[in-house]
């Protein structure tokens, strides 16, 4: 662990500068992530949310000789999502691409690929949640973990709309916007107060005027944790997305909260790289599109295929 002096804090401090964390330029390429920072990724059943998050993981937390950025993360699977041979698997990938030349040319034995990844996998917090009360006590409980682990940059929640039905219920009816405008509030504070990078997962009709069929309105106020609060896919063959409305969900969730969008689709016309090459369509080969909009408002789309090494990105 790096240890700052009071000189270069102060200085930085000062200064304005803070840490900015390079995770992926495919999905940032506006520069980097930045503390405080709260990232939505949205879409439907099996487009590869709790895959993406498995992505993110990996590249967090493998060593920076790997392509990595050697940082702690938090993963609180309400999903039952979490699968440890295919975060090995996603490892191993960036590890054979991304290693440095004189760790590469050591990679011949498999015991030093091993090395790497149960290193990288001490570096991940796991937080299984099986309940709204298990999912509610563990956000009031990060904080000491975050005090205890210095190490943790980054937090993932997959998904903060599992446990709405336990909330919404006929003597308490909530509006799914109003769930999650709740949720977003408390993670942005505790992002912002602890200085770390929030991820959060939701199905893309959650808080969606497309799934407005599901929701609810409330008279009340709900609380989660201890602070009081008052989507639909897209699909384009353009990549200039400048002029792109901000999608539903935007509105109903508060822009000023979330600082990126990532919004994750199917395609139903082929990708771009087999329009290039008059490749066949494999009926296995399903191809996707994730639409990105940046702090700015820039956006962008990437398209991507899904394999048993995780998403193999066709544009960047």
């Amino acid at each position: 662990m790096s240890i700052e002096s009071a000189f270069v804090a102060i200085s930085r401090l000062a200064s304005g500068s803070e840490a900015t964390y390079n995770l992926d330029a495919t999905l940032f390429p506006d520069g980097g992530l930045r503390p405080g920072e709260l990232i939505e990724i949205s879409g439907e059943s099996n487009c590869g949310k709790s895959l993406l998050c498995h992505e993110l993981v990996a590249r967090i937390i493998l060593p920076t000789n790997c392509g990595g950025l050697e940082l702690g993360a938090v993963l609180i699977d309400c999903e039952s999502s979490y699968n440890k041979a295919t975060l090995l698997s996603i490892m191993e990938k960036h590890i054979l691409n991304q290693a440095e030349p004189t760790l590469a040319s050591t990679l011949g034995d498999p015991r030093q690929l091993e090395r790497i990844q149960l290193a990288a996998l001490e570096r991940l917090h796991l937080i299984l949640c099986y309940s709204l009360e298990q999912f509610e006590f563990s956000l009031l409980a990060l904080p000491s973990l975050f005090v205890k682990h210095s190490e943790v940059t980054f937090v993932l929640i997959d998904s903060v709309a599992t446990f709405y039905w336990t909330k919404c219920t006929a003597k308490n009816l909530i509006r799914q916007d109003t769930y999650q405008r709740a949720h977003c509030k408390t993670l942005s504070r505790l992002a912002c107060k602890w200085k770390k990078v929030v991820f959060l997962t939701r199905p893309s009709y959650f808080g969606s005027r497309q799934g407005s069929w599901r929701d609810f309105e409330t008279n009340g106020s709900m609380t989660v944790g201890l602070l009081e609060t008052g989507g639909g896919s897209t699909q384009s063959s353009s990549i200039a997305l400048s002029e792109k409305p901000a999608s539903s969900s935007a509105t109903l969730t508060g822009s000023s909260l979330i600082s990126h969008r990532i919004e994750l689709c199917e395609m139903d016309n082929p990708s771009p790289s087999r329009v290039d090459t008059g490749a066949s369509a494999d009926v296995d080969d399903q191809r996707y599109n994730a639409f990105i909009t940046t702090g700015d408002k820039r956006q962008y789309v990437r398209f991507y295929l899904i394999d048993k090494f995780g998403f193999n990105w066709l544009e960047a």
